[in-house]
């Protein structure tokens, strides 16, 4: 079975067995950006990495806002689903930008990132997808002819931000995003970087403490 979460910011706890303890070998956990739990390499995070890489289920996440980039980037790319993911560990793996994934029968397409509140979008930051990318996530959607099952980002598409928060700034991914979802048939389009559990419709879904089951 598949999973969904929202942002675990490196909290141990997140990972405890009342909460997913029912997940099993096989079962694939998707946390929808700041996962945080590769960022200075101390001690305590080696050691936490070290218990989530016993866990039986995989462990699968898209980047967010907050991560230390220049880390993930020094993890070996590997084919994973038909796609490309970065290895953490053998059940803990960093899905890319742009990236589409068959897991479970299901088409999946990730595109992490986000700008974080204190950045301003002129500035240069890893923490937004690059216009490579971008193409790279348009190629991949065209080649489904604008069609998939699960969409898993950090940031949500810019009407959908609004309708939670109409003041939340807007920026060029958030419009990237509502582009897609107005171009895109799809099943469900999971988000967390807003922090909180609701659902908007029968396809779009704001997660962030909650477990979502697919399947």
């Amino acid at each position: 079975m598949i999973y969904i979460t929202g942002d675990t910011h490196g909290d141990i706890n997140v990972f405890n067995e009342r909460r997913l303890g029912h997940l099993k070998k096989g079962d694939s956990l998707i946390i929808t950006g700041d996962f945080g739990f590769i960022w200075d390499n101390s001690k305590e995070e080696i050691k936490n990495l070290k218990k989530l890489a016993k866990k039986k289920f995989d462990i699968l996440f898209v980047e967010g806002a907050h991560e230390n980039f220049g880390r993930l980037k020094e993890f070996e790319e590997v084919p994973f689903h038909e796609g490309t993911a970065r290895k953490i560990a053998d059940n803990i793996y960093c899905l890319n930008r742009g990236e589409l994934y068959l897991i479970e029968g299901y088409k999946i397409f990730t595109l992490g990132g986000g700008l974080p509140p204190e950045m301003d979008e002129a500035e240069s930051s890893p923490s937004l997808p690059t216009d490579e990318e971008l193409e790279y996530a348009i190629v991949n959607i065209e080649e489904q002819r604008h069609r998939l099952d699960i969409i898993i980002t950090h940031e949500a598409p810019a009407s959908v931000k609004r309708m939670i928060n109409r003041n939340a700034s807007i920026n060029d991914l958030n419009i990237f995003l509502d582009t897609v979802m107005h171009n895109t048939l799809f099943h469900k389009w999971y988000f967390g970087s807003l922090h909180v559990d609701r659902q908007l419709s029968n396809q779009l879904i704001c997660v962030f403490e909650d477990v979502h089951k697919i399947g």
